[in-house]
């Protein structure tokens, strides 16, 4: 099932994941109903974004509570490290805060 951006707003989404895919690349996974879903932007194109807050902007007005930021290594054995036995996923979660107040 292609879930698109513009269809969102019609569901109630447990946890918003900013999934890095490679260096400089990221895209949208949302938690409906304990599933992951890869957001769509339109039935040709997944939505990706160049940074993690221009995504963080367009879920905005959502309002999504849980929002982290995902990682998964698949060069682990390029850097000199044995094959990976186990799952290296890391998700770090981020504030609810767009661009929080400096406090000095």
């Amino acid at each position: 099932m292609k879930l698109l951006f513009s269809d969102l707003p019609k569901y109630t989404i447990q946890k918003l994941v900013i999934n890095s895919i490679d260096q400089a690349i990221y895209q949208a996974i949302v938690v409906i109903d304990n599933h992951e879903h890869v957001v769509w932007e339109n039935s040709e194109n997944v939505l990706r974004a160049r940074s993690v807050m221009a995504l963080r902007e367009s879920f905005e007005p959502l309002g999504i509570d849980n929002i982290v930021l995902r990682h998964e290594s698949a060069y682990d054995e390029m850097v000199g490290q044995p094959p990976k036995t186990a799952n290296n996923r890391l998700e770090v979660p981020l504030g609810k805060t767009l661009y929080p107040e400096l406090k000095l």
